[in-house]
């Protein structure tokens, strides 16, 4: 008999809950049809059939289940559920709920007289504030473990660097200038211009684009960016803009136009969240000038980005008013050393500042 397991829906889960059931329990599904729901670490998607047959639901909305767990089971026809197979079913569907069963009840309300209504006490010296209190979703669980695991096990240090952003917001005004308002054309930003070149860089120095897996050095043979993005929900995805150091700037920048609106509508797949190597978090277009971000366990470094300050500068022996990026790279010391960063850290600012080179 078919079952219907917890399925590997991204390459770090390790746990799903069960958002709904898409079909209901006994209904005749056919190969490809979306069943279930499930929310993983990274999203929401849902899971299709593999064989024709009649679902069986074990376990419900709701439960949180490791993978492979048994959630269901499909009755192909000319097969009947054994006493095994329907045991499997129930008993997956009561270990959703023994926990809850075994919760004591709540007080019921006792009777008495109305109380008399009285005025409201004033707030005790040195009480704590009103405050509303809710569980975290598993995605900001997920994080947290994550952002602890990154804190405690990763040995971090951070370098920073400032570029003079001059010549590449004069390219990208020329790129403007060309596409003329043409409808459909996708102007880079200043990030796809970072993007780009700190793709590049990890072409150029790979050890910035390794990490520390199992005792090992792991050093990836492809250049996978994570962007981070702020969702419409409060919440935080990174999606993978995959062999960024391939793509041309265009079409960069449209992909990681529609991976960002993707993101942030709740619209992002599980694989488009998957096989980053290195991240970008850019907080500069919220007016932070500098800032330090945490790796992602899995990778060796991560880039914050801030905002570009207009500051004099010497130039020729003259103060000369130019704008000045603040980039920052925290880097997993087991892998990368300061003269690792450094280098990486050099070569973006040198294309940042000959943008040109963001073409080869």
């Amino acid at each position: 008999m078919p079952a219907v397991l917890m399925p590997r829906l991204s390459d770090s889960m390790e746990e799903g809950t069960i958002v709904s059931w898409l079909v209901p329990d006994g209904t005749a599904v056919a190969p490809g049809v979306e069943i279930v729901e499930i929310e993983t670490d990274k999203a929401t998607m849902a899971y299709a059939a593999d064989v024709a047959g009649v679902l069986r639901i074990g376990a419900g909305a709701g439960a949180t289940l490791p993978l492979g767990a048994l959630i269901g089971l499909i009755e192909v026809e000319g097969e009947e559920l054994s006493a095994a197979d329907l045991a499997g079913v129930v008993g997956a569907a009561e270990h959703i709920t023994e926990d809850a069963a075994a919760a004591p009840p709540a007080d019921p309300p006792r009777e008495g007289p109305a109380a008399t209504p009285e005025a409201p006490a004033a707030p005790a010296t040195g009480a704590a504030p009103a405050a509303s209190r809710r569980d975290p979703t598993r995605i900001e669980r997920l994080v947290a473990r994550r952002m602890v695991q990154s804190r405690t096990e990763i040995p971090e240090f951070t370098v920073t660097v400032e570029v003079d952003m001059s010549a590449a917001l004069a390219l990208r005004a020329d790129l403007k200038a060309v596409a003329g308002g043409s409808s459909g054309r996708r102007v880079p930003s200043v990030n796809d211009l970072i993007v780009k070149a700190c793709a590049l860089a990890l072409r150029d120095h790979p050890r910035i684009n390794s990490a520390w897996v199992d005792e090992q050095i792991v050093t990836p043979e492809r250049v996978n960016v994570g962007i981070a993005v702020a969702t419409d929900d409060d919440g935080l995805v990174v999606p993978v803009l995959a062999d960024a150091d391939e793509l041309t700037l265009g079409v960069l920048a449209a992909r990681t136009r529609e991976l960002t609106r993707r993101a942030r509508t709740g619209e992002i797949t599980p694989p488009e969240l998957c096989g980053g190597t290195f991240t970008i978090s850019n907080l500069g277009m919220l007016g932070v000038a500098h800032f330090t971000a945490i790796i992602s366990p899995g990778q060796g470094a991560i880039l914050a980005v801030g905002s570009s300050q207009q500051r004099y500068v010497p130039v020729a022996g003259e103060p000369v008013l130019r704008p000045i990026l603040s980039l920052t790279l925290t880097s997993d010391h087991r892998v990368i050393y300061g003269a690792h960063a450094a280098a990486f850290l050099d070569r973006v600012r040198a294309l940042l500042e000959h943008p040109g080179g963001l073409a080869l």
